[in-house]
């Protein structure tokens, strides 16, 4: 008798670990984090994929410091800036019905490759622009470009659970969190010192090349496919909705897509860090590169300080993510004080201070989603995510900019982007505490099919 009980509760492991990805938490034991150090010392395939992220990222920095830095020398219109914000943000909330599914019917390592390879392609556009006239480019540029990055970022989410355990993923995450972070602060930096020092078209080339480079590590690493095991044909209406139907029944799932959505209702405030680097500091693209270097510090060690505080306890996660949106706004406004003080080291604290609230709230949004979500739902549940995010935060940024075009100081902008995120968070944090939405409800364990 005692065998057969042995027997069944191999076959529920083993039917876990295929339907999620993760292995299964027996008898819900405490489940204790490896170090980030850990984790890169004994797991060579996350070690590769995070290098792999770690490089595109940094082209990406400096590509987008050059592309703002010559918008705003060829048309001084922070509107101008919002533009290409939305360029590089709205399309991925438009290819949600095909890119979530899509990570979800086909190899996702494969996916992964194919888009930086495009993305190689179209980075070399940014080259061709030199003129007022050719802003259409740019435009079209940022948007084809955004476009691969939609495929590419719900393929990541949902493979980073097939090649970690429990006990690592929230070290992978918090170190993904901290890769945006990193190449925020070092590539944008970086980018704004080559940009001036040896032209904008030396960023653009570094950027192309940071995706080849990519695609070469990706091209290494072997990724189990759970979500393969039972192929089904790509129907993307149909798969989109099945995604939707699962968020509409798991209510905490779609309680933790909120997060990243809610933040972009205040995104555009991002559009002021240029405005505050040429037009109030008086510092160029060496003034951007410093203020979004800040902006990638607070991103950075924000999820590498929360795990050590808060470890596995749902509540705490809860908790620590509405303070996130706090201290995003109390940041904000003490870089508004900042602006009208004309300091840019009292901007740059406070940009460090806002960023490692956001970079809190997004990354244990994104744990929770990849513990809770079954795999094969997984691309096209961090579709939605990605893609509600870049829907704000696009309407945002374009708000934002058509009222920096009129003579709306950019200071009181600032503050109204603090205030909106003080208000979210305490909004979420309320409905999250109680009812359906109850985050604690999600606990540890995997969602119901």
């Amino acid at each position: 008798m005692q065998s057969v009980s042995k027997l069944e509760n191999r076959l529920k492991n083993k039917m876990a670990l295929t339907e999620t990805g993760i292995p299964p938490n027996p008898g819900h034991l405490p489940i204790v984090p490896v170090s980030y150090r850990q984790l890169l010392h004994q797991n060579s395939r996350f070690r590769r994929l995070w290098a792999a992220q770690l490089i595109s990222a940094a082209g990406d920095w400096f590509n987008s410091v050059a592309v703002l830095g010559l918008v705003l020398q060829l048309t001084n219109s922070g509107l101008s800036v919002g533009f290409v914000v939305l360029a590089s943000t709205l399309p991925t909330f438009f290819l949600i019905p095909i890119a979530g599914p899509v990570a979800d019917r086909f190899d996702r390592r494969k996916l992964m490759i194919l888009a930086n390879i495009l993305a190689a392609g179209v980075a070399l556009l940014f080259l061709l622009v030199h003129t007022s006239d050719m802003l259409w480019l740019l435009y079209l540029a940022s948007v084809l470009l955004v476009t691969t990055a939609s495929f590419f970022g719900p393929a990541v989410n949902a493979s980073v659970p097939n090649i970690v355990s429990k006990e690592e993923l929230f070290s992978a995450n918090a170190l993904n969190g901290a890769t945006w972070g990193i190449m925020v602060m070092v590539g944008s930096a970086l980018g704004g010192i080559v940009s001036a020092a040896f032209g904008r078209e030396v960023a653009f080339i570094i950027n192309a090349l940071s995706f080849v480079i990519a695609s070469g590590l990706l091209w290494t690493i072997k990724i189990p496919s759970p979500h393969l095991l039972n192929p089904q044909p790509l129907a993307p209406w149909r798969d989109f909705a099945e995604g939707l139907d699962y968020l509409r029944h798991f209510l905490p799932a779609f309680a933790m897509v909120c997060v990243k959505s809610g933040w972009g209702l205040a995104g555009g405030v991002i559009v002021l860090l240029s405005v505050f680097g040429t037009q109030i500091f008086k510092a160029g693209d060496a003034g951007i590169g410093a203020l979004y270097s800040a902006r990638g510090f607070g991103a950075l060690i924000g999820p590498l300080v929360i795990q050590a505080l808060v470890k596995q306890d749902t509540e705490k996660l809860r908790n620590a993510m509405w303070i996130g949106f706090m201290m995003s706004g109390v940041g904000y406004c003490f870089f508004a004080l900042a602006g009208w003080l004309g300091t840019i080291g009292l901007a740059v604290v406070a940009l460090v201070f806002a960023h490692f609230g956001g970079g809190i709230t997004w990354t244990i949004s994104s744990v929770l989603l990849q513990q809770t979500t079954p795999d094969r739902f997984r691309g096209r549940v961090f579709a939605v995510d990605n893609g509600l995010a870049t829907l704000t935060t696009g309407i945002s940024t374009l708000i934002f900019g058509l009222i920096l075009q009129g003579d709306t100081s950019p200071m009181l902008m600032a503050i109204v982007g603090g205030i909106i995120f003080c208000f979210y968070g305490a909004v979420w944090g309320i409905v999250t505490a109680h009812g359906h939405l109850q985050i604690s409800k999600a606990s540890l364990a995997v969602a119901p099919d």
